[in-house]
């Protein structure tokens, strides 16, 4: 039968994991808006930049996981098979599909609150602001 305690230990390896993918798939989303690509560009810039690493990077955690199957007790078979999968569920279809057909739909109110600094820098012409996150979100209009 299943180890009564797969499901959390899944949904523990698998949620921490996934949201490391997502942080960096994300953060190069957010870096593309904020050089003035409009929000489908900075969705395929994204994919096309951060997706060759978010995909090694499950892949190779994936197949370690997937060892876990040869150890022979069940136990480990059962947590490296659910593991392996939801790795690979998280890396490929949530960070390299979802999040950036998401954030590409939503457009710039996927920044808020900082979504207004780029909407002006892609209406506004000019340099992204440059600076720590609150400067960027407070003063986002007032050195121009």
């Amino acid at each position: 039968g299943m180890m009564f305690m797969l499901p959390v230990m899944v949904y523990l390896f698998v949620v921490a994991i996934g949201t490391d993918y997502n942080i960096l798939m994300i953060s190069r989303l957010r870096e593309e808006a904020r050089e003035g690509n409009p929000p489908r560009r900075a969705a395929a810039l994204a994919v096309e930049h951060a997706g060759p690493s978010v995909a090694s990077a499950g892949l190779i955690l994936a197949g370690t996981f997937a060892s876990l199957m040869l150890a022979g007790l069940s136990m480990m078979e059962q947590i490296g098979f659910a593991v392996s999968i939801g790795i690979s569920i998280a890396a490929f279809l949530m960070s390299m599909f979802l999040v950036p057909a998401f954030t590409a739909l939503i457009g710039d109110r996927a920044w808020w609150p900082g979504h207004k600094m780029v909407a002006a820098n892609r209406h506004g012409g000019g340099e992204p602001p440059v600076g720590r996150y609150d400067e960027d979100v407070v003063g986002a209009g007032a050195h121009r």
